[in-house]
């Protein structure tokens, strides 16, 4: 994703309206970690970011680890995924990589947020079914049958207690708490696996550090012992 001059002006002016937990002196630089990428996700939806997984890093490693987590965490919600050639790129300060990523990041919020905003819509536009019963008309179905009955729904709606009409409320307000609380456990549950997924990829990292510091130790010791000195 190319950006132009126009959009440059644009993006930093963006970046430099949201508070940061440092001053952004080189934008290359000080991104390049992905700790204030997070902070920006965090700022417009706190709930998408937990910040406590990132920190500030100047090693290589620790970068692509927060970049990673981003993209498992945090930018899979948002609809997109950068690839590791993009983070490679950013961790090595390539020119333009990091206003790329911050283009990206803008667009997708922008549209993260229209989604949410026609949900919301959606969900306040819905009726319960005591309404749509009501509002039925007498000889809807055609001929004499279709008055009968008509005059039938409308007399039993005409006779529903109020008890009984909110109580169809209610049922569909509790329907739609239900719904929302296991969408929040989906979500609770696909975070708990990724979270997992970064333990796991920590301990085969430090599974790999013992076994090198083995293989070191064993050099050594093989080196006294041709030395004489074990």
């Amino acid at each position: 994703m190319n950006v132009s001059e126009d959009e440059l002006n644009g993006l930093y002016t963006w970046v430099d309206e949201i508070p940061l937990s440092r001053p952004k002196r080189n934008i290359a630089r000080d991104f390049s970690d992905g700790v204030l990428v997070a902070e920006i996700v965090q700022h417009f939806h706190p709930k998408l970011v937990d910040l406590h997984n990132y920190s500030g890093a100047h090693g290589a490693t620790q970068k692509q680890y927060n970049w990673t987590t981003l993209n498992q965490r945090v930018f899979k919600k948002l609809d997109f995924v950068l690839a590791k050639s993009e983070i490679e790129a950013v961790v090595n300060c390539d020119p333009g990589a990091v206003e790329r990523v911050l283009k990206l990041v803008k667009v997708k919020l922008e549209k993260y947020n229209e989604r949410q905003l026609q949900r919301s819509s959606s969900n306040e536009g819905d009726s319960p079914g005591y309404q749509d019963l009501s509002n039925r008309t007498p000889g809807s179905t055609g001929g004499q049958m279709g008055d009968s009955t008509g005059r039938r729904t409308q007399s039993r709606t005409a006779k529903a207690s109020p008890t009984a009409q909110a109580h169809v409320t209610v049922k569909g307000a509790s329907d739609k708490a239900a719904a929302a609380e296991l969408a929040d456990k989906e979500q609770t549950i696909l975070e708990l696996r990724e979270t997992n997924e970064i333990i796991e990829t920590k301990v085969k990292k430090l599974e790999q550090l013992v076994r090198l510091k083995d293989a070191k130790i064993q050099t050594l010791i093989q080196k006294m012992q041709a030395a004489g000195l074990a």
